[in-house]
């Protein structure tokens, strides 16, 4: 309950309240055996988590200060900042405590001064061992072949979820608080009334009624996290595919379907970036090319954030799929270009150093793996000083078969900001289009990649 992976909010920095904001609950948390002597309060709101405050402490009890001007909601509690782990709980006006016993991780908490707590984190107990029951149940119909268990399985399907719709609605009319109404609601999924036998079946009936019991527009949802999780679950666990194209034409159908029940601007812009940054992880421009086409680019201008949208296209001019950018050079008195090249089948772009130890190292056991590869040109572009561009020149006479270009300036150069390089030595594969194929990290991963490709000439000579 307490080890998710806090990765899909924007953050926003810490900061200290005014002197001025004196009027504020206090929440206690004791932790046994905690992991950090730190922790810190979050507010969710659409895909945002707006800081709070935090507490310091060495005993393992924490006192934070919770300003009376903070709306009711589901707050995060971050436990740890390097496991990341933490606690999401409703915040209804009053101060309360929190007990957690961090040895035993999916214990549920005890609250000591909160009702609505008690009464929410035991309804997703029971929620989740009935939904949990069902599903078993559903798994061992798929595989039953027998027609008596068949029989068997289905009665045990049907009086489980019959309890289980008995017990939602007795939820329903009993409780109180419309908060926890709404995000118990927003956990229930909706599952068949009598088990699927079909596998591929049975998937088109989860998507089909996952949004269900989501509202986009409830004020209790979006000042959770439960939107911004139930979208990510959509998106990247219920479209899987092996084949990349089928993959992204899946990812691409779910993005469309989300975004079309959103209404609010406001709100849609802040999961369209999560799903931008998302993708961003996986260098997956296609997706976010169709986000921004799409998407981001057709939302009002005072949605759209420039910075934003820059610092992600920059960040992935150099993914695996684009196109690589222009070099040039001079030869002979003569201008070349990367992309009029046409000799060799794959071009191996390096970026290196003779202020870098490391590329010293390396850059031999380089040449010596390639240099004998004929469909392979490698340009060496070396990221220089003006004290260290004349052991750069020397260096370059133990790599004859190379073509060297000097970058002086450092990070600065341009061919290395057209690249993002950062560090040395930085590889890059084109192939003859001059489309980025391959980032090997070192010389280690080069080998690979080309022992990849030997297996699927390999493969093909024998079909």
């Amino acid at each position: 309950m307490y080890s998710k992976i806090l990765f899909l909010f924007l953050l926003i920095p810490m900061g200290l309240f005014s002197q001025e904001e004196k009027a504020s609950d206090t929440l206690v948390v004791k932790m046994t055996a905690a992991t950090s002597n730190r922790v810190v309060l979050y507010g969710a709101k659409g895909t945002q988590q707006n800081y709070i405050g935090f507490a310091d402490s060495e005993t393992g009890e924490f006192k934070i200060a919770i300003p009376k001007s903070q709306e009711t909601g589901m707050y995060r509690l971050l436990l740890d900042q390097k496991s990341m782990s933490y606690l999401d709980f409703l915040y209804s006006g009053k101060g309360f405590e929190i007990q957690m016993d961090l040895i035993k991780p999916d214990a549920t908490p005890v609250f000591i001064g909160s009702d609505t707590n008690i009464r929410y984190f035991a309804n997703m107990d029971i929620i989740g061992y009935n939904q949990k029951k069902l599903d078993s149940l559903q798994v061992l119909f798929f595989q039953a072949q027998e027609q008596e268990t068949l029989e068997r399985l289905k009665n045990e399907y049907v009086e489980q979820k019959e309890l289980f719709n008995a017990y939602v609605t007795n939820f329903d009319q009993t409780e109180k608080s419309q908060i926890v109404k709404d995000l118990i609601k927003a956990h229930i999924r909706i599952q068949p009334e009598e088990p699927i036998k079909d596998p591929e079946k049975y998937l088109p009936f989860v998507k089909e009624h996952y949004f269900d019991n989501l509202d986009f527009n409830n004020q209790n949802l979006i000042h959770s996290p439960i939107l911004i999780d139930k979208l990510i679950d959509y998106v990247f666990y219920l479209t899987v595919s092996r084949d990349p194209e089928m993959q992204n034409k899946l990812y691409k159908e779910a993005v469309s379907v989300i975004l079309s029940k959103i209404e609010k601007q406001e709100l849609k812009v802040g999961f369209i970036e999560t799903l931008i940054k998302s993708f961003a992880k996986d260098d997956n421009i296609v997706l976010i090319d169709y986000l921004f086409d799409d998407f981001y680019n057709k939302l009002d201008s005072k949605y759209q954030n420039s910075e934003f949208r820059n610092t992600i296209l920059q960040e992935l001019k150099t993914a695996v799929g684009r196109m690589a950018g222009e070099i040039t050079w001079t030869e002979d008195d003569k201008t070349i270009k990367l992309s009029e090249l046409k000799d060799h089948d794959l071009y191996i772009i390096v970026f290196w150093s003779t202020t870098c130890p490391h590329c010293l190292k390396e850059m031999p056991k380089f040449y010596e793996f390639i240099k004998d590869n004929k469909k392979v040109k490698v340009i060496s572009v070396g990221i220089e000083t003006e004290e260290s561009k004349g052991a750069w020149k020397s260096e370059t006479y133990y790599y004859p078969e190379f073509t060297h270009i000097l970058g002086l300036g450092k990070w600065e150069n341009p061919i290395a900001l057209a690249y993002n390089v950062l560090a040395t030595p930085n590889y890059f594969i084109l192939n003859a289009d001059k489309r980025i194929i391959a980032k090997p990290y070192d010389l280690v991963d080069m080998k690979i990649f080309f022992k990849g490709l030997e297996q699927q000439e390999d493969t093909k000579n024998h079909e």
